[in-house]
């Protein structure tokens, strides 16, 4: 994840068309550098802001052991008499909390940040972090400081939380300032950045006996910040939450597709496979039906092809056959007996028709559910002559 790192240089945007700028790799090395406007900038994962030193207070602050989650507004309060503008002119990052209970706060003026993070936004770029400078000098160890110098001034890290910044004013004025800060917080380590500062802490700390650790010389384009105070909170930060959350919302969204892809290609490899179960089926039983129907049935008439042919069975067999109208008539002589009275009698196609005079409705029910027993249909109609037409043939 690449990095892009810009300097908030004073009178940006309105006298300065451009900002310094470092691209950082993924592990903080930097790639590129350079000095222009956000046109020349190179595309990067991510962008931090850096205030330049002296232009951010560090002190600490106590609250009430009620307030657990305390706001910008509730620690321009608490540092209300330390200030020298109204508390709502300030952004504020807060650290951790101290052993003393106080809590550690970071301040900076509110209204340049605020107008950079608008122009970057402009421009296409979310800030990621807003940290101060001195942030960005090694993290001494417990009790110790590190110095070095800058274009304006001295830079001090006197704890993890604490740092300060001294302008140039001259060699004794200088020696009071770090006398001063070794009175309030004596250090017990030094850690000195550059061998230009090196040659010149001995002179701002005569009390100081001792051989300091000397590092590389600071540069912003270099630093890790560690345990730094971020001003992107709020109503600056950058809200990247599809950048936090896209690659596993992709990668969930590629697995979801593919479980929906293979269980759609499971529904149709088992809707084909039922399909051709039920072509096969379908040839079996015309193949299987074939002989009994002669290969003369249209679609929908093969009962009675079929019928015919179970009747020729049965006649060979010494059988009655299901399709013959002496059956019926016999059948339907076994109900009625010589009380019916028939006036036209008719055979076709397996139904016997009959006119006879008016049978009681009760009589005809009767007759139907006895029929039914030996599969064979009573319909009954009445006709324009007043009589009643009886239709009985067999059912499938």
């Amino acid at each position: 994840m690449t990095t892009l790192r810009l300097y908030l240089r004073a009178g940006w945007p309105d006298s300065e068309p451009g900002l310094p700028w470092a691209l950082l790799g993924a592990r903080g090395e930097p790639s590129a550098q350079g000095d222009s406007a956000p046109a020349g900038w190179p595309r990067a994962d991510r962008c931090e802001l850096i205030l330049p030193a002296g232009r951010t207070l560090f002190t600490q602050a106590r609250l009430p052991a009620a307030v657990k989650q305390p706001t910008a507004a509730m620690m321009g309060f608490a540092l209300e008499e330390g200030l020298i503008n109204d508390p709502s002119a300030n952004l504020y990052a807060l650290g951790g909390e101290l052993p003393d209970g106080s809590r550690a706060v970071a301040v900076t003026e509110a209204f340049p940040v605020r107008r950079a993070v608008a122009m970057l936004k402009s421009a296409g770029r979310l800030c990621d972090r807003i940290l101060p400078e001195e942030s960005l000098l090694p993290s001494p160890a417990r009790d110790g400081w590190s110095v070095a110098r800058g274009s304006e001034g001295w830079l001090l890290r006197l704890s993890a939380t604490r740092a300060a910044w001294l302008p140039y004013c001259g060699e004794t004025t200088e020696q009071l300032l770090f006398a001063r800060l070794a009175t309030q917080l004596p250090p017990a380590s030094l850690i000195v950045c550059g061998a230009e500062a090196a040659g010149l802490i001995g002179s701002r700390l005569p009390a100081w006996q001792g051989e300091p650790k000397q590092l590389a010389a600071h540069d912003w384009r270099h630093g890790q910040a560690q345990q730094a105070f971020d001003f992107a909170n709020g109503e600056l930060a950058a809200n990247r939450r599809w950048r936090d959350w896209g690659p596993a919302l992709r990668r969930t969204g590629l697995v979801l597709g593919g479980l929906l892809a293979a269980q759609l290609a499971l529904t149709l490899g088992q809707a084909a496979w039922y399909a051709w179960q039920k072509q096969s089926l379908s040839a079996d039983i015309r193949a299987a039906a074939k002989p009994w129907i002669g290969g003369q049935a249209m679609p929908g008439s093969s009962a009675l092809a079929m019928t015919r042919a179970v009747d020729k069975l049965r006649l060979s067999h010494g059988l009655p056959a299901r399709d013959d109208a002496l059956e019926l008539m016999g059948a339907l002589a076994a109900l009625s007996g010589r009380d019916l009275q028939t006036r036209t009698l008719s055979y076709e196609g397996g139904r016997l028709k009959l006119q006879v005079a008016d049978v009681p409705g009760e009589t005809l029910q009767r007759w139907r559910s006895q029929l039914a027993a030996k599969q064979i249909r009573l319909d009954v109609t009445a006709t324009q002559q007043g009589t009643k037409e009886l239709s009985l043939s067999r059912e499938p």
